[in-house]
């Protein structure tokens, strides 16, 4: 419906950045990646839900084929759709922290840390790291000031112990954040 929608608001008023973008992009198949790329939408993807939630979802009658199709990153990247990762932390249904969503994109590891969840779907970590990072700010329509550190751009940024991009995949999420830098001036951790 929310892509039918689009497609009739496209037809109505074409426009090739209008940054449409399904928020809570769950349950869906690759067709509907496609269509989402081709249409100029965007995606904001909760993927907390895949090691969170997913096994208790599958249990709970949703069914493990539906929990499988929770946030097909892999089928967004394939097509080409722009997407950012998000939580539900106002919920207190998940975490916050972008690192742990990294880690559940590129490793899609359920709650019971053995069971993999639609291995196809994973992502690559630099994928991963632009949907924290630029594309989160693309979606929200302030890449032109913040999701990169950039001459021009806020100085926004956190200073990591280690690099996503050395660290085995499966550590990831346990990298441990040494100081925000916030406009600027820097703030450290009490870690």
């Amino acid at each position: 419906m929310t892509l039918d929608l689009l497609e009739q608001l496209q037809l109505a008023h074409p426009r090739f950045d209008h940054r449409f973008t399904i928020e809570h992009y769950c349950i869906s198949t690759p067709d509907q990646a496609r269509r989402l790329k081709a249409l100029g939408g965007l995606a904001s993807v909760n993927n907390m839900f895949v090691h969170y939630r997913a096994l208790l979802h599958a249990d709970s009658g949703f069914g493990f084929d539906r929990t499988e199709a929770t946030a097909r990153l892999g089928s967004l990247e394939r097509e080409g759709v722009v997407f950012a990762l998000h939580s539900d932390f106002s919920l207190v249904l998940t975490p916050i922290s972008p690192l742990s969503a990294v880690w559940i994109a590129v490793n899609r590891i359920a709650l019971d840390e053995k069971t993999v969840l639609a291995p196809g779907e994973r992502i690559g970590v630099d994928r991963a790291m632009r949907a924290i990072t630029i594309d989160a700010a693309h979606v929200i329509g302030r890449d032109a000031v913040l999701g990169s550190v950039e001459v021009g751009k806020h100085a926004d940024f956190t200073v990591l112990d280690d690099d996503p991009y050395e660290v085995d995949v499966n550590d990831i999420r346990d990298i441990r954040v040494h100081a925000t830098v916030l406009a600027g001036q820097i703030f450290p951790t009490d870690n």
